[in-house]
């Protein structure tokens, strides 16, 4: 198209506009809210790559240009899902035209547009969901996924663990900080909590206004288990946790699976466990969703 053009804009009020022109809104990662949590600590400058039709804007490729590793990413960091082109549909097979934009080192992951393009990108990594339409309990999941040795398994786990008393306490801000500490301990220098920031982070989404479920698992009444969800357009993102199951063996399991069963509660149509497997959503038998990455010039000096 003769009239197709771009510009960059860096203006972060410019910057916000386009994007809550574009956005669709349809997930947690749409929210520029949510996202601007994770900008604000770092403050790249951003790359907003908007298109244009003559004068009328169509569409957005929202970048930041990350100083530290010297490379273009998504707005929002490394940390992000659901990145994409916003653009309608109508104007679908522009977004290749989008990418060429990009003259500089870049290193845009997760990517979830459905476009022809997109879609032949090399793969990056895998979201993992649970379509929970089906169920009214965890019980019938489990009875869906397991056969017959596995549902035995968790009713095994589980007793033993329901043998003590178990009080569940949501929302109650303070045990943000249980959170981080019992997943350090976890998670040891693989924890992304090591890094200050993510502190941080965390402790800003209970300010954002959104439906959101901390929740804690008292055993014995002690605080052992903390779990942080978010709700947004029907789906339950389940984004960390932290249980003392050193001490209480299978917590871990057993905090996750009653987060579906709250996500069930809830009418929640979909519990999503992000990306990367981390050696269980795999088997827990998650839906698989694929996406893709682009990549330019990382190997140079």
């Amino acid at each position: 198209m003769d009239n197709l053009n771009f510009q960059v804009f860096t203006n972060i009020e410019e910057c916000e506009k386009f994007w809550k022109k574009f956005s669709f809104n349809s997930t947690l990662f749409d929210l520029w809210d949510f996202r601007y949590c994770f900008y604000k600590y770092d403050n790249y400058p951003l790359h907003f790559i908007v298109g244009f039709l003559g004068q009328e804007a169509i569409g957005l490729l929202p970048l930041q240009f990350n100083s530290d590793e010297g490379y273009l990413e998504f707005f929002g960091g490394s940390w992000m899902e659901d990145n994409k082109v916003f653009i309608d549909g109508q104007h679908s097979d522009l977004i290749e035209k989008f990418f060429e934009q990009i003259h500089n080192k870049a290193n845009l992951i997760a990517i979830n547009n459905q476009d022809k393009y997109c879609s032949s990108l090399p793969i990056d990594e895998y979201k993992f969901q649970l379509d929970l339409i089906n169920y009214s309990s965890y019980w019938d999941y489990i009875q869906d996924k397991y056969n017959k040795k596995g549902q035995d398994t968790f009713k095994r786990k589980f007793r033993k663990i329901e043998q003590n008393e178990i009080e569940f306490v949501e929302n109650n801000p303070e045990d943000m900080d249980l959170l981080i500490e019992l997943n350090i301990k976890n998670f040891k220098e693989d924890s992304s909590f090591n890094n200050d920031k993510r502190k941080l982070i965390y402790k800003d989404f209970l300010q954002l206004g959104l439906e959101h479920h901390l929740i804690t698992i008292k055993v014995n009444g002690v605080k052992q288990a903390v779990s942080m969800n978010i709700v947004f357009n029907g789906v339950f993102y389940y984004l960390n946790a932290g249980s003392n199951f050193e001490d209480i063996p299978n917590l871990g399991n057993y905090t996750i699976m009653n987060n579906i069963g709250k996500a069930i509660e809830l009418k929640c149509k979909i519990f999503d466990a992000l990306m990367i497997s981390y050696n269980w959503k795999e088997r827990w038998h998650f839906n698989k969703i694929p996406f893709n990455k682009f990549e330019k010039d990382l190997q140079s000096p």
